[in-house]
């Protein structure tokens, strides 16, 4: 493995464990709600919330992960009788069109981070701020545009590369 692989692998990893921790919290959150809710007969205030707060932002860094490692739902009915330097230009071609949908999508989820900022938007129970988990997702989904830039040279490479010396 190059040590761009590594690198972008260590960041991949950064972020699906960044992921794992989110949801994490979001799990612990639920337990301690239902927990204190239906034993002791408390609320939980703001758990909900928080916890939907969360999940989007556990779903954008989970994305980068899943796209590093080509983990993400795909339909390949035609790409699997193609020659495989033809497979190689289908996987540039996509991870161009994925790493232009991820640019646009984090292009203007930073600048729904400003808007839901300058707004003031807070939560309903507890009037927590909204923008940081906003800009917190902006985070993972920016990582998953580096990481798709890195998934294009990569399949970039691979396709000028000669057959015998391709990665996949």
């Amino acid at each position: 493995m190059s040590g761009f692989d590594r690198i972008i692998g260590r960041v991949s990893a950064l972020v699906d464990g960044a992921a794992a921790i989110f949801l994490a919290i979001i799990t612990a959150l639920t337990f301690l709600a239902v927990l204190l809710r239906y034993v002791f007969n408390v609320p939980f205030p703001g758990s909900f919330d928080v916890s939907r707060l969360l999940l989007g932002v556990a779903i954008f860094w989970g994305i980068a992960a899943a796209a590093w490692r080509n983990e993400h739902i795909k339909v390949d009915l035609f790409w699997q009788i193609l020659p495989a330097r033809a497979q190689k230009a289908v996987d540039l071609f996509s991870d161009i069109l994925f790493a232009g949908f991820v640019f646009t999508f984090a292009w203007m989820l930073f600048r729904q981070v400003e808007k839901v900022r300058g707004s003031g938007l807070t939560t309903f129970e507890m009037g927590i701020p909204v923008w940081p988990f906003t800009a917190v997702a902006w985070l993972g989904i920016l990582f998953c545009a580096l990481v798709l830039a890195a998934r294009v040279l990569r399949s970039l490479a691979a396709l000028v590369a000669p057959a015998g010396d391709a990665r996949p």
